[in-house]
C-alpha cells in the first residue's frame, strides 16, 4: 500500500456467512438491522414485538439485504445493561420465523 489515499488491498475477499457466498472484490453487501428491544434510539421500539420484527426482517430481505442483523440490546451508555438470557429471548424467536 503506498500513498496516503491507497485504499488496502484485500487478500481474501471471498467470504461464505450462511447459505450464500459474498465475494467482496466485486460486490457490496448490504446489512440490515432490525432493532428488537423496547428502548432503541433509532425507532424507539417499533420491532420491539415479535411480529413487527419478523416482519422488518422479511422486508429488509425482500428489498434486497444480503443479511440482517437482529439487535437484542440498546447500545447506549444510558440504557441499562440486559443478560444474556434476555437477549436470547429477544433475538432467537425472530430468527426462528
Amino acid at each position: 500500500m503506498s500513498g496516503a489515499n491507497s485504499t488496502p488491498e484485500i487478500i481474501s475477499p471471498v467470504r461464505r456467512i450462511g447459505r450464500r457466498e459474498f465475494d467482496f472484490g466485486r460486490q457490496v453487501a448490504v446489512m440490515a438491522i432490525v432493532n428488537r428491544t423496547p428502548n432503541s434510539f433509532h425507532d424507539q421500539g417499533s420491532t420491539y414485538e415479535l411480529d413487527r420484527a419478523v416482519a422488518a426482517a422479511v422486508k429488509a430481505v425482500d428489498d434486497g439485504a444480503d443479511w440482517v442483523d437482529i439487535g437484542g440490546f440498546a447500545f447506549s451508555a444510558a440504557q441499562a445493561a440486559i443478560g444474556v438470557e434476555e437477549e436470547i429471548e429477544r433475538v432467537a424467536p425472530v430468527i426462528a420465523e
